[in-house]
């Protein structure tokens, strides 16, 4: 048995999935798990977690010894809690360094919107969530520079960064393709599913489609 720390609750409710878990990725588990039928037009996670008391310890530093114990859930060889699809179909958006904006121009990308439409099209009651990524390339940069805790900073900002490219998938498909914003989502996983050296292939985002059952 594991009593969570400061530190820990901190991890797992701001979304810092590198230190303890994810409440985010619980709760996007759980809508897709029950669906529309039981939570209509869900909220984001984001409104059901205030960190101020949690920040308010952090800042008296009641609880500064305190460290992270617990292993970090990790996507190894099976895919994360938080993403396990009825049916899940291998489609990547892929985008340039340091941009959150899709190439319209590129004809993998425009073949890649058309194929969500299709797939949404097949199955009207299925939905799409679009996991959002960046490339791990500046990890050991961040590192040198500001230790751990910077480490950390940036992977949070990494995880905004990675949700703006799954937004930017969804507002494409919204405004291009139609589609019920309702039938998609998009979480931003920042740079720790990387799936190999090549950075390229990391700065993407991947589409996974849910069927009902």
């Amino acid at each position: 048995m594991h009593l969570s720390n400061l530190p820990e609750n901190l991890a797992f409710f701001s979304g810092a999935i590198d230190a303890a878990g994810s409440f985010g990725g619980i709760y996007q588990s759980a809508v897709f798990a029950y669906g529309s039928g039981l939570i209509k037009d869900p909220v984001d996670a984001d409104r059901f977690a205030d960190l101020q008391h949690l920040k308010a310890l952090e800042t008296a530093g009641t609880f500064k010894d305190q460290k992270v114990a617990i292993a970090p859930i990790r996507s190894s060889g099976t895919a994360p809690v938080e993403t396990d699809p009825l049916l899940s179909k291998d489609i990547r958006f892929l985008f340039s360094p340091n941009s959150a904006n899709l190439d319209i121009n590129n004809q993998d990308n425009l073949k890649n919107l058309e194929a969500i439409k299709r797939l949404l099209q097949v199955s009207p009651g299925s939905t799409i969530l679009l996991r959002g990524h960046v490339d791990n390339s500046m990890v050991e940069e961040f590192r040198k520079r500001g230790g751990e805790a910077f480490v950390r900073q940036m992977a949070l900002k990494a995880v905004d960064f990675s949700k703006q490219r799954a937004n930017e998938i969804k507002r494409l498909l919204v405004e291009r393709h139609k589609i019920d914003a309702q039938r998609l989502d998009g979480v931003g996983r920042g740079w720790e599913e990387p799936l190999g050296p090549d950075n390229d292939q990391n700065r993407r985002v991947e589409a996974q489609w849910f069927t009902l059952e």
